[in-house]
């Protein structure tokens, strides 16, 4: 449980910007962390899902959902840095290209 709720946070705030609601940041920065962060908040919030069903007695499920976790939450973590243009929200990617003309 005590991982679930930061997941939760981090997956808000990264929602928040994957959907337009929050721009602001994105005319100061380089990163696209942000976006990063939104996978990032899902890894840990799967990845504490797996140890509280572990917990509860189900180890193998609770093993597996922690190893997709800690997956995810790396990609979030990289995808602070770098995100295929796939992953990336049309907003996004239409004011980065109108920013290099």
């Amino acid at each position: 449980m005590t991982l679930v709720l930061p997941g939760v946070v981090l997956l808000v705030v990264g929602l928040l910007a994957y959907s337009g609601v929050w721009r602001s940041w994105s005319t100061h920065t380089f990163l696209h962390w942000p976006f990063g962060v939104a996978w990032a908040g899902l890894g840990i919030i799967v990845a504490g899902s797996g140890g509280m069903i572990g917990v509860a007695g189900n180890e193998w499920v609770g093993g597996v959902l922690q190893l997709v976790g800690m997956g995810v939450g790396l990609f979030g973590v990289v995808g602070a840095f770098m995100l295929p243009p796939l992953l990336l929200p049309a907003w996004y990617r239409r004011a980065m290209a109108a920013a290099r003309r």
